[in-house]
């Protein structure tokens, strides 16, 4: 019954109203069109999902390859959009989720992709203390932990309402070799009651806890308007603690306010710990109607320094950024990487302008069969001489 009850969903009715839709083993996953290999995977789409009191999709325990697209997922702030838990070779396309207390939650999870999506107001908020007037908020766009391989690209993060907005856009614990690139982030914080201060406003756009050789690129952040807020605060554009991570040609916009650096209070474009990296390799780029080699870091519109020799890069460097950007990153184009550097750069992402990421999983997987096809051909070429 259940399997006529989601076909008639997915095949009769374009836009339907749905509660929970589980898919647990690679099993369930044969109730959706397609056949769960690279260039014909199952395939869920064109669904408005309710959210408001249960999680909207649960994938879990799944290697068959899915597309997810075209859906939109509203909740109340009580309850995840999507759940991919255990699960691999999932691509999310042209997804809107709306007031979810996490938009998408990953966990142990690998190659997946989330891209040309909408993040608005996800978060959830509780009282620790009712009687103190005491509350804590958490949650966020896209949170993920002990996964890898995971693509976020050209999404969008912003607020729902004054309100609702994603107190994290993406929020990465003890997450590897994945890249976040081209994605925008407006405004992602959220006050509440605070019993010792009052009110406390936090969030950042970027979080990334424990997480080691990521690569951060093409990212633009706007942090929140500070100007007359009474509150504590710890907001960030980016709060990075691991190794290894690449963080370069991203744009921050927006005001630093640190009124206590000490205590880690304000609002900051960046916090960093671990041995990462703030610019590209040494590549050969164009910038403006010349072309130049060299590094290029980020663009902090706050930092007003000279560019005496026209490349692009301002001489001084900026925080833990050693070759800050004069314009934004959109002004520079990666052409190629420097000869010197070319031994010692394993990722071909680092040198694009757009990421070499796994594309819809219908445009991969044609050349994984050829060298069997021939074999065959081979095979039955010498069956018919032998007659």
């Amino acid at each position: 019954m259940r399997v006529l009850v989601v076909f008639a969903i997915l095949l009769f009715v374009p836009f339907a109203n749905a509660t929970q839709l589980a898919f647990i083993g690679d099993e369930s996953l044969k109730e959706l069109p397609g056949s769960g290999i690279p260039e014909d995977p199952y395939v869920l789409e064109n669904l408005i999902i309710n959210a408001s009191n249960i999680t909207g999709i649960l994938v879990k325990n799944t290697t068959a390859y899915l597309l997810i697209r075209n859906l939109t997922i509203i909740g109340d702030n009580k309850r995840p959009g999507i759940i991919l838990e255990n699960a691999k070779n999932v691509r999310i396309e042209n997804v809107r989720v709306i007031k979810c207390s996490y938009g998408i939650r990953i966990v142990n999870s690998e190659n997946i992709t989330i891209i040309n999506s909408i993040f608005k107001g996800n978060l959830y908020c509780y009282w620790k203390s009712e009687f103190a007037g005491d509350a804590d908020c958490k949650g966020g766009a896209i949170f993920a932990d002990y996964s890898k391989n995971l693509y976020i690209i050209n999404n969008s993060f912003v607020p729902h309402s004054y309100l609702f907005s994603n107190i994290y856009g993406v929020y990465l614990v003890m997450v590897k070799n994945s890249m976040v690139y081209g994605n925008r982030f407006v405004s992602s914080i959220k006050c509440y009651p605070s019993a010792a201060f009052g009110g406390y406003c936090k969030g950042a756009a970027i979080y990334l806890d424990r997480s080691n050789n990521n690569e951060l690129t093409r990212n633009t952040i706007y942090l929140p308007i500070s100007g007359g807020m009474e509150y504590a605060a710890e907001v960030y554009g980016m709060y990075i603690f691991g190794h290894n991570n690449t963080i370069y040609l991203n744009n921050f916009y927006g005001e630093e306010k640190p009124s206590q650096p000490s205590e880690g209070i304000g609002f900051f474009y960046l916090y960093h710990a671990g041995e990462n990296t703030f610019h590209s390799p040494k590549v050969i780029y164009k910038f403006g109607n010349e072309t130049f080699e060299g590094f290029l870091g980020n663009y902090w519109v706050a930092y007003n320094g000279s560019d005496e020799n026209g490349d692009g890069v301002i001489e001084w460097p900026f925080k833990v950024d050693e070759y800050p950007l004069i314009l934004p990153s959109e002004n520079y184009e990666i052409i190629k990487l420097a000869e010197e550097s070319e031994m010692n750069t394993s990722s071909p992402n680092n040198l694009t302008n757009s990421p070499t990421t796994p594309s819809s999983p219908q445009e991969n997987g044609e050349s994984k069969y050829l060298f069997p096809i021939l074999a065959v051909l081979a095979i039955l070429i010498i069956l018919w001489r032998g007659k």
